[in-house]
């Protein structure tokens, strides 16, 4: 009795195989040699893997050579010579979704391990921060979930959303110099137009937090024609900034990596460690603002970042600190003569 083959798991092998040696042509016989398999099955398998967007070059022998895989935001190609030890290794995907967050909070209630990543190419319902939308067009854009399990305070989580903010943007500059803003609390921007998103959820019982998930949205590969009328001026992406179009795989992964360091630098430091660096690409630092956190609305100068994450504010001869809040940069900065 032949054993029932699992092609997908046979295509993922046929992957690794020709992807490992990318100079050497396979004939079917090797491959089917390699895979313990029929003929028939390699066939197969290949099948799915250019249905998948994998492209192979083919010599007169009918001989398979791996060319390129496909910019997708799969598990197979984001754990592909990912550089983490623990973020990213346990990844999910799905083509279209209503809201990664929301598929993060199951698993995390199932107890899905820390660093568990959930990707989507597109979101129907992709939410951020006060309620808002996300526009999450369909293969354009980073669309992703992590579920954290710290073992600090729930005091200490909004740090968080500004580490993400910080790996995110040095990712940025990597590619756009000189050009990327972090917008405390949670927003990362290319020449003032936001780029990305970070919404932050918290699991938590008096002093112990359970899981933070930590959303992120980020514009790569969208054009103007891409956002709709209403945000246009808002909203920018990589791809226009950058005047290329950006691998979103290759992207992710570094953020993921430059992430990882960053969250075990703040399990032991806090802020400290990205204090310089968060004021560095601070939109805000010495900027008159208007605040508004809960029911008070205050208009004062951005002094600083302190190290819980909070935004400090000079305001007329009182200094405050506020861990929340909406922000909009004033104009006017005739009230704040050198």
């Amino acid at each position: 009795m032949s054993l029932q083959i699992n092609h997908d798991q046979l295509a993922d092998k046929i992957l690794l195989y020709t992807r490992s040696k990318p100079q050497e042509f396979f004939s079917i016989q090797t491959l089917s040699k390699f895979c313990n398999c029929n003929l028939s099955d390699i066939i197969t398998a290949y099948n799915i893997l250019v249905t998948y967007g994998y492209i192979f070059d083919k010599n007169k022998n009918d001989e398979l050579k791996f060319i390129s895989a496909p910019d997708t935001l799969s598990s197979t190609e984001v754990g592909y010579n990912l550089k983490t030890k623990f973020i990213g290794q346990t990844c999910y995907s799905y083509n279209k979704i209503k809201s990664t967050n929301d598929i993060a909070s199951d698993l995390a209630e199932q107890n899905a391990p820390e660093g568990t990543i959930i990707t989507a190419d597109e979101q129907t319902k992709g939410r951020g921060r006060l309620g808002r939308v996300w526009h999450s067009s369909s293969g354009t854009g980073i669309y992703l979930s992590l579920i954290l399990r710290p073992k600090f305070s729930p005091e200490e989580a909004p740090g968080i959303s500004l580490i993400t903010a910080l790996s995110l943007a040095e990712t940025i500059n990597e590619i756009i110099p000189d050009k990327v803003k972090i917008k405390w609390p949670n927003d990362v921007l290319i020449s003032g137009k936001k780029t990305a998103g970070i919404l932050s959820e918290l699991s938590a019982e008096k002093n112990k937090i359970n899981y933070l998930i930590i959303g992120v949205g980020i514009n790569i590969n969208q054009t103007t024609a891409d956002f709709p009328d209403n945000i246009i001026n808002l909203a920018t992406s990589i791809r226009i900034s950058a005047k290329t179009k950006i691998s979103r795989v290759k992207l992710l992964q570094q953020f993921l990596t430059k992430l990882e360091k960053e969250y075990l630098l703040y399990q032991k430091h806090s802020l400290k460690k990205s204090h310089k660096r968060l004021l560095q690409y601070s939109s805000l630092l010495n900027k008159e603002i208007t605040l508004l956190s809960g029911k008070e609305k205050i208009t004062g100068k951005v002094i600083d970042i302190n190290i819980k994450g909070a935004l400090v504010i000079k305001i007329g001869d009182k200094i405050k600190a506020f861990s929340s809040g909406e922000v909009t940069i004033v104009k006017d900065m005739r009230l704040y003569k050198k």
